[in-house]
């Protein structure tokens, strides 16, 4: 077999030379030569100056800093005799004798105490390595305050549930014990103003609606008094009718019954107009019913305005 040896030449660089090869000449001097419209870095102006090390006096901070809250008279550190070593907690009995906004003002300040804490720990168990026991003791003392706070407070809402609930079964009772006695021709008669004045004390008394339209507040309690006044009218003039309707639910067909004339004729035209709203399939949602009221009153109001004859 014929070996064949590679070897160096120099004629692949003599064919690769081109014109290029040679260092070209200087352009020539052109005049009117835009200026740079930036200094860059190659600017002979630039001077680098020497670093500022970073300390205390070139830090400010704003007096108002929300990060503030987390130091206490804005110390880095407090030492063990700044602590309040011999503090105790509120007991049940004394936090029972304070307000609302007195336990609520005073959870906070202890939430803002165990923050400070929480960081003062912090900062000696893990960078300094050192005993962080006062801090930890002072910090659990103020959470038996926090927690003794809210078990003040878990114990107002239960006492006020209940009071709700007691109230409101002696209500439903009178309201009960109210509507078999209206009901009853022989002692509240149709064709008599005190029953109808009867009837206005107590839609006042119970639900805060007043006579005059303008006066009241649209809100739930208006509602319900409206359906509650509606179904007592009913009643008191069709008990046919009310067993064959039921109860008055809709606002928009207890507002019908509850804004006509305490008559015999102008409530039966209304009757008819809450049948006709039953077998058409129209009603109120429960969560349209503030706004629809309200919008059913501005008509009426505007309604009234209108009719008044002009001074």
């Amino acid at each position: 077999m014929q070996r064949f040896n590679r070897a160096f030449s120099t004629s692949g660089v003599q064919l690769a030379r081109t014109k290029f090869t040679v260092p070209k000449p200087p352009p020539p001097k052109r005049e009117n030569v835009r200026l740079p419209t930036q200094t860059t870095h190659h600017s002979n102006k630039l001077r680098i100056t020497a670093p500022i090390p970073p300390t205390v006096a070139n830090i400010k901070c704003p007096e108002d800093h929300p990060l503030w809250k987390f130091f206490s008279d804005k110390k880095f550190l407090r030492s063990e005799e700044d602590l309040d070593l011999n503090a105790r907690a509120w007991s049940v009995p004394e936090l029972r004798r304070k307000s609302f906004n007195d336990l609520h003002s005073l959870w906070y300040s202890c939430l803002r105490e165990r923050n400070v804490l929480a960081r003062e720990t912090h900062l000696l168990e893990v960078s300094m390595g050192a005993d962080a026991g006062p801090y930890m003791d002072l910090a659990e003392t103020v959470r038996t305050t926090m927690w003794r706070i809210r078990h003040v407070l878990s114990e107002r809402d239960t006492a006020f549930t209940k009071a709700q609930k007691a109230s409101a079964n002696r209500l439903d009772k009178y309201c009960a014990d109210f509507a078999e006695t209206f009901t009853s021709n022989e002692t509240y008669p149709l064709e008599n103003a005190e029953t109808w004045e009867v009837l206005k004390r107590f839609q006042y008394a119970v639900f805060g609606i007043s006579e005059v339209i303008e006066d009241n507040t649209i809100d739930r309690p208006f509602v319900d008094g409206l359906k509650s006044v509606a179904n007592l009218k009913l009643r008191k003039f069709d008990d046919a009718a009310a067993k064959e309707l039921g109860e008055i639910t809709d606002a928009g067909e207890a507002f019908v019954l509850f804004t006509a004339e305490n008559n015999a004729e102008a409530f039966a035209e209304s009757l008819e107009v809450v049948k006709e709203l039953r077998a058409s399939g129209k009603s109120v949602s429960r969560y349209d019913e503030l706004e629809t009221v309200s919008g059913y009153i501005d008509q009426l109001i505007h309604a009234n305005v209108e009719e008044q004859p002009a001074a």
